[in-house]
């Protein structure tokens, strides 16, 4: 039985069956429906929807056996985002978004974008 109480602390990113080691830094939008309010001359209330897509920035621990490249070059992938409270998300047809960025502390930034998540359930 899972505890009500608690709150995601860990999160594992798997993209095409492939984990990578994270640091803990990592946030999803899960994308999905936006709304947009649309005013009227004598009444508010009405709106217009459109898709966001979903994205993923995670941070990746940069060290041997880690390939930049390999990851720079993902697309049309799976990507899986497991959260330690037993919540799973994933991201079908997902590619890596932004240039990658990394620095001396052993962490690369990587953030991916894609359809609508689905939460598995």
């Amino acid at each position: 039985m899972s505890n009500p109480n608690r709150v995601v602390g860990q999160l594992k990113i798997t993209v095409d069956g492939t984990a990578y080691p994270t640091s803990g830094e990592a946030s999803m939008e899960i994308g999905g429906p936006v709304r947009e309010a649309v005013a009227g001359d004598f009444e508010a209330g009405s709106f217009k929807e459109s898709t966001a897509p979903s994205k993923v920035e995670v941070t990746v621990l940069y060290k041997s056996g880690v390939s930049l490249s390999a990851l720079r070059a993902i697309d049309n992938a799976t990507l899986t985002l497991q959260a330690d409270t037993g919540a799973t998300w994933i991201v079908r047809s997902a590619y890596v978004a932004e240039a990658i960025s990394f620095g001396q502390d052993g962490k690369a930034k990587v953030v991916f974008q894609g359809p609508p998540a689905e939460e598995m359930l």
